[in-house]
């Protein structure tokens, strides 16, 4: 969604939290899971401490942003107020693909989009 509305902020999991919150009548989520295809990253890490959800599962790990294990865990910081238990790799190999499938894509579009920019009627 990041890409689609041009929003820095449309992560999934930010998207899920907010949706779960108005459904749910509550900013606490301590009932809730919360299923990520990748490894969240420090803004939503923070979302996730901040609205209380006790267990994130997910998939893929990200070695440039991931803050629930990878480059750190703000989900399990014993500094917080709440702490997350955090299940990693859950379909890792088919979430990785599915991640792959989409960013390629993704530059497909953006280089289709840059060439046809550059073509000029005559």
């Amino acid at each position: 969604m990041r890409e689609t509305n041009k929003a820095a902020l449309a992560h999934a999991e930010l998207l899920a939290i907010d949706k779960a919150c108005k459904k749910l009548d509550t900013w606490r989520l301590e009932e809730c899971e919360l299923y990520v295809t990748l490894e969240p990253c420090p803004m939503c890490a923070g979302a996730i401490v901040q609205a209380r959800i006790p267990t994130v599962v997910y998939g893929a790990s990200d070695h440039k942003a991931g803050c629930a294990g990878t480059l750190m865990n703000l989900l399990d910081e014993p500094r917080f107020n709440h702490r997350c238990t955090v299940i990693s790799g859950v379909l890792k190999e088919e979430c990785g693909s599915m991640l792959s499938t989409f960013f390629k894509q993704l530059r497909a579009e953006k280089k289709k989009r840059k060439e046809a920019g550059k073509q000029v009627d005559v």
